[in-house]
């Protein structure tokens, strides 16, 4: 509600200029559900030049009428009222013109929960029905869903990440134009279902939504993902945070396929811990040592959930923090010792020689100080 009262000035400014203005989209739906909400959406009859001139905001999608601009952290984006062209790529109009009426614009809206507007009265106006819907929890598409989702096929994954994000039903056609046109999610770039599938998993109601993603086959789609999607929705009761959902996919996929546009961070933590998973080891010293508290932990998480280990977070834990080193410069003898003690010249001997004395404390062999290092290194090198 804040939000809204701090935005009214954008839309009475532009009345005052003699153009038509309303809230609309999530901001109107969420102040329906008494909602918090970061956005504001405004749709009006101004052009996008004359809002700029207005507001000093900046173009944001002025291929598509869009104009942005922040005030008091919040941030305000205004579109003018338009009817779209054809969509060759099932993402974006080829074209826009400007429509004659917010009735008109309202209509290439994706779901009637997102189609109401709302004057600076707080009066909401309701056009495509969208107020029933809020009221019986049902994800409706703006006219007929086939048309909507060949236009964009986005929309199949965002009406399964508001049933995430508000726990409400997919009314029975829409859902099924999502199952049977799931396929033009093949024509998406992957960082938009990547980033489409992470607000899936962030929602309160995640399990209904990854059911909805089983059931209607649109786990197909995803690449990795769908005998994971299967095992949580026949296992789990409790909503899994992303890092183990994608690791436990992953791991049942026995790889992460190169299709997802992770970072090479992310994409090497979960590649370690399928492999780390599906090799069934036991987490010890040195696997903490080489690894990681973070990779472990998760390691054991997944194998947790799938069922192969108990659940060991503060034993890890507890293990990490008394291990003997954390790094070779932890070591009690070091590499000029090495080349002391031996007299041989520096080379990629003494790296692999530093190595044996890190994994010989970490296996409890040989104590980290100086003297017992210095005899195990003795013994090795025949001195």
């Amino acid at each position: 509600m804040r939000q809204l009262k701090q935005a009214l000035f954008v839309i009475r400014t532009l009345k005052q200029n003699g153009f038509e203005a309303y809230f609309v989209g999530g901001c109107v739906r969420d102040y329906l559900l008494r909602k918090e909400t970061n956005d504001i959406d405004i749709t009006t009859n101004a052009s996008p030049s004359k809002v700029m001139k207005l507001f000093g905001a900046k173009p944001t999608g002025i291929k598509y009428g869009t104009v942005s601009f922040t005030k008091n952290d919040i941030n305000i984006e205004i579109t003018t009222y338009r009817i779209d062209g054809p969509y060759l790529d099932n993402r974006h109009p080829e074209e826009v013109i400007e429509a004659p009426s917010v009735e008109e614009d309202i209509k290439r809206r994706d779901f009637t929960i997102n189609g109401l507007i709302m004057n600076d009265s707080f009066i909401v106006i309701d056009h495509v029905g969208g107020k029933e819907d809020l009221k019986f929890k049902m994800i409706r598409s703006i006219g007929d869903p086939e048309t909507r989702f060949k236009e964009d096929s986005l929309r199949i994954l965002r009406a399964v990440y508001f049933q995430s994000k508000l726990g409400f039903q997919i009314e029975r056609n829409t859902r099924e134009q999502m199952s049977i046109h799931r396929d033009l999610l093949e024509n998406l770039p992957n960082e938009r279902i990547l980033n489409e599938t992470l607000k899936i998993l962030k929602g309160d109601f995640q399990l209904r939504a990854l059911k909805t993603l089983e059931t209607s086959k649109i786990s197909s789609k995803l690449p990795g993902l769908e005998k994971g999607i299967q095992f949580i929705n026949e296992h789990m009761k409790e909503s899994v945070y992303t890092d183990a959902f994608f690791a436990l996919c992953f791991s049942l996929n026995k790889r992460v396929p190169s299709e997802w546009k992770f970072s090479n961070v992310i994409r090497n933590k979960y590649e370690t811990v399928v492999d780390l998973v599906n090799s069934n080891q036991e987490i010890d010293a040195l696997m903490l040592y080489t690894y990681g508290i973070e990779i472990c932990l998760l390691t054991n998480k997944v194998s947790f959930l799938l069922g192969r280990s108990p659940f060991q977070k503060s034993k890890i834990e507890q293990m990490f923090e008394n291990l003997p080193l954390k790094s070779v410069v932890d070591l009690k003898f070091k590499a000029k010792d090495l080349l002391e003690l031996t007299g041989k010249k520096q080379g990629a001997w003494v790296s692999k020689l530093l190595d044996e004395l890190v994994k010989e404390v970490l296996l409890e062999h040989v104590n980290n100080t100086h003297e017992d290092l210095k005899s195990y290194v003795i013994k090795k090198e025949g001195i």
